[in-house]
């Protein structure tokens, strides 16, 4: 395996944590569909704090 070979796999190895990380986090930040009945809003405090309820 030649030095560029190493290089390709670890940029692809970083990139693709990267992408899944992101994916996780858009997906724990979000609600489904199918749950926004059950979602409560949340109540803004101030100016920069909000209180998330569940």
């Amino acid at each position: 395996m030649n030095k560029n070979q190493k290089i390709f796999r670890w940029v692809f190895i970083i990139f693709t944590l990267i992408m899944a990380g992101l994916a996780i986090q858009m997906a724990m930040s979000t609600t489904a569909p199918w749950n926004k009945k059950k979602h409560k809003t949340n109540i803004e405090i101030g100016s920069d704090t909000r209180l998330f309820l569940f």
